[in-house]
C-alpha cells in the first residue's frame, strides 16, 4: 500500500467528504450533481454582452480589446458552480480543482475542439506572491495543469505580476476594477523561449472567475507583447 494512498485513506476517514449539492457522503461533487451544473448554451461578446458565435468578442468591441474572445462554461446563478468556487478559492479545497478542471475540459470539447492544437499554448492570472502563499496554492495555475494535463499541451507561466493590487472582488466600480489592475502584469523574466516560438501561436489565459473582464485583459495587453496569433481568456464563469 502506497503512502499516499495511505494517507488520503485516513484523510477521508478523518475528515469526510460530503457532496456540495446533495450533502451524500463520499465526494466533494457526485457524478449526480455534476452532471445537473448548469452550462452556458448563450455565448455572448464579453464587452458588450451581445450574443456571439463562441463568445468572440465582436468586431466593434474588438478595437477596445486583444481578446479575440472570452470563453466562459459556466453561470454564476448556478449555485453548485458557485459553491465549488468559493471553496476551492476560499476555503483552499485544493481537491476541487479536479472537479472544475473536468468542467473546463467537457466544455471545450463540445464547443472549442479547434482551438485545441500544435499552435495552443496555455497560460494563467499569476497571484501577487503574498496571496499565493497566503492561499498555498494559485487556483489559475491549477485549472491550467488540468487542462494541459488533458489535451497534451505546452503549459507556460508567461506573466508576473509588478504591483500588489486590491482584490477584484472587493471592488464594485467597473472604472476602479479596470484602474486596480492597469499595468499589473509584466512578462515573466526568464521565459525559456524566443520570441519567434510564440509567433502564429494561440494563447489561452485562464482563470477562475471575472466580472468586468478587466485583469484578463490586462493580462492580454501584456501577452500581446510576444506577437502571438491569439489570445483567448477562459474562465469558469462570470462574476
Amino acid at each position: 500500500m502506497s503512502t499516499n494512498y495511505l494517507t488520503n485513506w485516513l484523510a477521508d476517514i478523518i475528515f469526510p467528504k460530503f457532496c456540495l449539492g446533495c450533502n451524500k457522503e463520499g465526494q466533494h461533487v457526485c457524478p449526480d450533481c455534476f452532471n445537473r451544473i448548469e452550462i452556458n448554451k448563450f455565448p455572448v461578446c464579453y464587452k458588450c454582452e451581445k450574443r456571439s458565435p463562441y463568445g468572440q468578442t465582436c468586431a466593434k468591441c474588438r478595437q477596445k480589446t486583444p481578446l479575440i474572445g472570452l470563453i466562459i462554461p459556466g453561470t454564476w446563478e448556478d449555485k453548485l458552480l458557485r459553491q465549488m468556487i468559493y471553496e476551492f478559492k476560499y476555503r483552499f479545497v485544493k481537491e476541487i480543482k479536479n472537479d472544475l478542471g473536468k468542467t473546463l475540459i467537457n466544455y471545450i470539447k463540445i464547443y472549442y475542439q479547434t482551438l485545441i492544437n500544435n499552435n495552443t499554448i496555455l497560460t494563467f492570472v499569476p497571484l501577487n506572491k503574498r496571496r499565493e502563499i497566503w492561499r498555498g496554492f494559485n487556483q489559475a495555475e491549477l485549472l491550467c495543469q488540468e487542462i494541459a494535463n488533458c489535451f497534451n499541451l505546452p503549459f507556460i507561466s508567461l506573466l508576473e505580476r509588478k504591483l500588489i493590487t486590491s482584490p477584484q472582488a472587493e471592488i464594485k466600480s467597473q472604472y476602479e476594477r479596470v484602474k486596480n489592475v492597469k499595468q499589473a502584469f509584466i512578462l515573466k523574466r526568464g521565459i525559456d523561449y524566443p520570441l519567434s516560438f510564440f509567433k502564429d501561436k494561440t494563447i489561452i489565459i485562464i482563470d477562475d472567475v471575472c466580472t468586468t473582464g478587466a485583469t484578463i485583459e490586462e493580462c492580454a495587453k501584456t501577452i500581446k507583447l510576444l506577437k502571438p496569433k491569439e489570445i483567448w481568456g477562459l474562465v469558469l464563469a462570470r462574476g
